[in-house]
């Protein structure tokens, strides 16, 4: 079950479009270094003006959080790439290896703060050049926000483990190199 609706996903994407022509905007939130600045960048505000339903729901402010780190991300990525996952454009291989080193996606999946979590991101939408499934890395934010919130709050969510997120991101960054090794043989 997605957290993030097909109609929130679709404000995202006009939301981002709008953000490639205001500069103002954008750079607002390339110069936020940690959370909290994004949290007063002006750029961060047109997104929650937009979006009040997603992130403003009762004891759920995690959403919040989520919110300001998927528009801090918005701002580094040039072109939706919708192709494939977040995680999966990740461990493409570019020759013999991916993308992201394993050494930078073990770091990834290690992270435990959400301020970690943004400085990880920003690298890898570096690697990826920009071009990233921004709807997938969206969701993946929020369901790592949750998850953390559970872990904060000492809830335990019934799921299967392949749906918590970094489980997720584990299995389709390998499947991603191993899909691009039966396709050079």
């Amino acid at each position: 079950m997605n957290v993030v609706s097909d109609e929130h996903k679709a404000t995202l994407r006009q939301w981002h479009e709008e953000l490639q022509e205001k500069r103002g905007l954008r750079a607002s939130l390339r110069r936020s270094a940690t959370l909290n600045d994004v949290c007063l960048s002006e750029g961060f505000h047109s997104l929650m003006v937009q979006t009040h339903s997603l992130w403003n729901t009762q004891g759920k402010a995690w959403r919040f959080t989520a919110l300001a780190l998927v528009a801090a991300l918005a701002a580094q990525v040039k072109t939706i790439d919708d192709r494939q996952t977040f995680a999966a454009q990740l461990g493409q291989k570019t020759g013999d290896t991916p993308v992201m080193s394993r050494l930078r996606f073990a770091r990834l999946s290690a992270v435990k703060t959400p301020d970690e979590l943004l400085r990880q991101l920003r690298r890898a939408i570096s690697l990826l050049h920009g071009s990233v499934n921004l709807l997938s890395l969206a969701e993946d934010i929020f369901r790592w926000c949750r998850e953390q919130d559970d872990l904060l709050n000492h809830r335990r969510r019934q799921q299967r483990p392949i749906e918590f997120i970094r489980i997720r991101w584990a299995l389709e960054y390998y499947q991603a190199g191993d899909a691009d090794n039966e396709q050079n043989q």
